[in-house]
């Protein structure tokens, strides 16, 4: 059968026929693969760098050198322990707490390893070290660092990072007086009624009139009730609304002078006032 040079199969005899090229040898792929590498180099560089500074950060070789001397100390004593690995477990956590050093902790249980590090990150009011731990034991240490660190600093803005609600809420209560004296409720968007408060009771409980209780609002007044009904100013075995009631001086403990005080002569039988 005669060739057709017209048809779609024909090709010339002289031609060579095409020679496959790797996929890796075009420019194209050469250059995506030029970028990826630079991409992990870079990540592996960050990362080096990152672990580099988490060591001068968090490790202090003469620490952990003085916590090995401790471990290696508390080793002898343990040995004739009924329970030697609870005894080492001890040693471990007391020896990382001492020298702050979280490296330290490692070896022990999960939740043991959690309070460790927890407990020297509260201890430096520094979040940094609960890097070593994760998930909901990583979520709590930070919070109770920054707990520390916002007491420490008296700073109600760090109260803000914390996520535990309650967590945050302690921290936000524990801080308001500081934010009040500081003038700086309107920094903070504090409501005015809750700034004024500490004022408020104050001049209450100076009144001495524990009707006073009844001007402040609803979530309030029972508060400020316990005050009167626990507090007792001039230390003489009443309280303020005991002190109300029978019409004694709250802050002279001997109303009438005679030399007894108004608990001692109300607990007696007698007439504080006479």
């Amino acid at each position: 059968m005669p060739i057709d040079p017209n048809n779609q199969n024909y090709f010339s005899l002289d031609e060579q026929a095409p020679v496959a090229v790797s996929w890796w040898k075009e420019r194209r792929y050469q250059k995506q693969m030029l970028v990826v590498a630079g991409i992990v180099v870079g990540v592996g560089l960050v990362g080096y760098y990152g672990y580099q500074m988490y060591s001068l950060t968090h490790v202090d070789s003469a620490k952990v050198e003085q916590a090995n001397t401790m471990l290696t100390n508390a080793a002898a004593s343990c040995a004739t322990e009924s329970d030697p690995k609870a005894c080492e477990d001890r040693a471990r956590a007391d020896a990382a707490r001492t020298t702050a050093q979280p490296s330290v902790c490692k070896g022990l249980s999960d939740t043991a390893l959690a309070d460790c590090v927890s407990l020297i990150a509260h201890d430096t009011a520094d979040a940094n070290a609960c890097d070593s731990l994760s998930g909901a034991d990583e979520t709590a240490c930070r919070d109770g660092a920054t707990l520390a660190a916002a007491n420490a600093a008296k700073n109600y803005g760090l109260c803000a990072a914390i996520v535990d609600t309650d967590t945050k809420a302690a921290c936000q209560s524990q801080l308001l007086n500081a934010v009040i004296d500081a003038g700086q409720c309107s920094t903070y968007s504090i409501p005015q009624d809750v700034c004024d408060y500490p004022k408020t009771l104050a001049a209450i409980i100076a009144a001495g009139n524990p009707q006073g209780c009844l001007q402040l609002s609803a979530d309030r007044q029972d508060g400020c009730s316990d005050m009167f009904s626990s507090l007792d100013q001039d230390h003489d075995g009443l309280s303020l609304l005991a002190e109300y009631k029978l019409g004694t001086s709250d802050v002279k403990a001997d109303t009438d002078g005679d030399g007894y005080t108004d608990g001692q002569e109300v607990s007696s039988g007698h007439d504080p006032l006479k």
